[in-house]
C-alpha cells in the first residue's frame, strides 16, 4: 500500500465554482476521491487551517504511514490560503 500526501490546489472563484466552498468544510466532514480503477476512496477531514500565502509546510510528504489528501485554495481578501487535511477511511 502506498502512503503519502496527495495535494490538490484549486481556485476560489467568486461564482462559487472550483474550491470556492472549501471554507465551509469542517473537521469530521468527508469527501471522496476516485482511484485509478474508478473506485471511490473516502477521506475524513482531521484539520482545517489558514496559512500565510507563502507557507508550503502543509504539502509536506513526511507523513509516515497514512494516506492523506490536502486541499488548498486562496483567500484573496486576507492574502492567505485555506488548507483542508483529510485521512483515508480504512476498512477494518
Amino acid at each position: 500500500m502506498n502512503f503519502g500526501n496527495l495535494c490538490i490546489a484549486g481556485h476560489n472563484y467568486a461564482n462559487q465554482t472550483h474550491f470556492a466552498k472549501l471554507s465551509s468544510l469542517t473537521e469530521g466532514d468527508s469527501f471522496q476521491v476516485y482511484d485509478l480503477n474508478g473506485s471511490p476512496v473516502t477521506y475524513t477531514i482531521f484539520e482545517k487551517l489558514e496559512v500565510n500565502a507563502h507557507d508550503t509546510s502543509c504539502i509536506n510528504q513526511d507523513i509516515h504511514d497514512i494516506r492523506q489528501v490536502t486541499l488548498v485554495t486562496c483567500n484573496t481578501i486576507k492574502g492567505t490560503r485555506i488548507v483542508i487535511k483529510a485521512k483515508e477511511n480504512r476498512l477494518p
